[in-house]
């Protein structure tokens, strides 16, 4: 920031968020979105008010500083010299997220990548009192206080998450991240193209493109088929303008005769955008060709299914197409046996799926696992290990172990086995590691030597149960019945 003679007030660059997805054909048969940020960092300096009333001729217009938290912005965008957002004497009004300082996502700002010209940009408290103002250039020596006058330039591109510094007298410079994303387009000569783009919002409620995989397979009669794609992945990225950039990952998916389905499952991963997540499966469920034919547009474009993970307030997935409920359970050690893992359960229709991973157990043994519950419903838990509060208690025969028939109080009976058509429990690979994955058809009765496998009704609450796997040596004796890891089970995603 360039020194000023006069003792006048700080600066600011104040940051707000634009999202505009909209769409234009080019010769490409290609539809491309963008989106505007601003942002805003407070700097306040002692003199400010002091020199405020020191030079009132020349902030006529410009409100003086105020300790009211700022409530909306009031712009007038135009292209081409014609106001596209606000007019003359009609700003229009774009209200921040509550206590945050970027805005609401607003329709009305889904614009064309072009150039635009920012020519009014006001904050305002909820009182409606103006709290901040972007100086004009010319005219009058306001210009002289600030790097960057209005009128503002800005060049917009396709696909990119555009940062937009804006000086207005008060204030200093903060970024708030944003995302902008592409929609492709499609050709439906081979196949029927269904395209995904997803953000992941953050405990502020900050937006940024998602970082995820896709895994697809067909799917006919209730039974997910041949696996179409695995792991297809969507990135966050620096452009060559050094902003962060997203675009939707699509697939060709075959389109035959009569109606054709498809199993999704969409796997959030660790971006260097937003950090490390816990990198598990957030959503999933079916889709139908007459699905993806409704977001088809004219001949040549397609809408993406849109997700949006984490903090994003009331917005949802648009459409709301992947509406499986999905369950995890993170397995801790019991027993000090070392073992640990994670477990993912997704619910739809009368398909249970599990997917286990662990690791820390005994090489190459068996391991039964379970879904256990209370029968009376309640909330069941994991019994405590050695040197744990209530161990003592729990360890009703004091052999310093836990074993199955003293875990029945927190975890209560068996509700569903957890093994391997027909009736083999995992085995340890040689680094102590077992990757299981089953679909269950709930109420299936057809092996009755294992038992049948519970209806959801019997089954559910699926909150109020546990996760646990067994087999440990005590004793110089390998106990298959022994638990070695536990977890309750938690609901990621309702379907809705």
């Amino acid at each position: 920031m360039r020194k000023i003679n006069l003792s006048i007030a700080f600066l600011a660059m104040f940051a707000m968020i634009f999202t505009s997805c909209s769409k234009e054909e080019s010769t490409l048969n290609e539809t491309e979105t963008a989106t505007l940020s601003f942002g805003t960092i407070l700097t306040d300096l002692a003199t400010t008010r002091a020199a405020t009333k020191d030079h009132t001729s020349f902030l006529d217009g410009v409100p003086g500083c105020s300790a009211d938290s700022p409530a909306y912005v009031e712009i007038i965008l135009s292209r081409d010299g014609v106001n596209v957002v606000g007019d003359d004497g009609d700003a229009y009004r774009i209200d921040l997220v509550n206590g945050q300082l970027f805005t609401e996502e607003d329709p009305q700002l889904q614009l064309q990548p072009a150039n635009y010209s920012l020519d009014y940009f006001a904050v305002h408290s909820a009182s409606e009192q103006m709290i901040w103002l972007a100086p004009m250039g010319g005219g009058d020596n306001l210009s002289n206080f600030v790097n960057n006058p209005l009128p503002l330039a800005i060049d917009l591109n396709a696909g990119v998450k555009k940062y937009v510094e804006v000086d207005v007298l008060c204030y200093d410079d903060r970024f708030v991240n944003e995302y902008g994303y592409l929609f492709f387009d499609i050709d439906q000569n081979e196949a029927i193209e269904f395209c995904v783009f997803g953000n992941f919002c953050d405990d502020d409620g900050r937006h940024y493109p998602a970082a995820y995989t896709v895994d697809v397979w067909s799917y006919s009669n209730n039974t997910k088929g041949t696996q179409l794609y695995n792991d297809v992945e969507a990135t966050v990225a620096m452009n060559d303008q050094g902003d962060l950039a997203g675009s939707p990952v699509c697939f060709a998916l075959p389109d035959t005769d009569g109606m054709d389905e498809y199993y999704f499952e969409i796997t959030i991963r660790n971006s260097d955008a937003y950090g490390d997540v816990d990198e598990r499966i957030i959503r999933a469920g079916v889709i139908s060709d007459d699905d993806v034919r409704d977001l088809m547009e004219g001949e040549n474009d397609v809408e993406a299914y849109h997700f949006r993970e984490g903090n994003c307030g009331d917005l949802g997935d648009s459409p709301n197409l992947l509406d499986a409920d999905i369950y995890y359970s993170d397995l801790s050690s019991l027993n000090d046996s070392g073992a640990n893992g994670f477990a993912s359960i997704i619910h739809m229709d009368n398909k249970l799926s599990v997917k286990i991973w662990a690791d820390g157990l005994e090489p190459n043994m068996v391991h039964p696992q379970h879904i256990h519950g209370l029968e009376s419903d309640a909330n069941a838990t994991c019994p405590p290990s050695p040197g744990e509060a209530g161990f003592a208690e729990a360890d009703t025969n004091g052999d310093g172990v836990i074993d199955l028939v003293e875990g029945l109080p927190f975890y209560g009976p068996v509700l569903l086995e957890l093994y391997e058509p027909i009736d083999e429990f995992p085995v340890a690979n040689a680094n102590g590691e077992i990757h299981f994955e089953r679909t269950f058809t709930l109420g299936e009765t057809e092996f009755e030597e294992e038992g049948a496998v519970p209806t959801w009704e019997e089954l559910a609450p699926l909150m109020n149960r546990t996760i646990v796997l067994h087999g440990l040596t005590f004793g110089g004796e390998y106990v298959a019945t022994l638990p070695v890891a536990c977890g309750q089970i938690e609901m990621k995603y309702d379907g809705q």
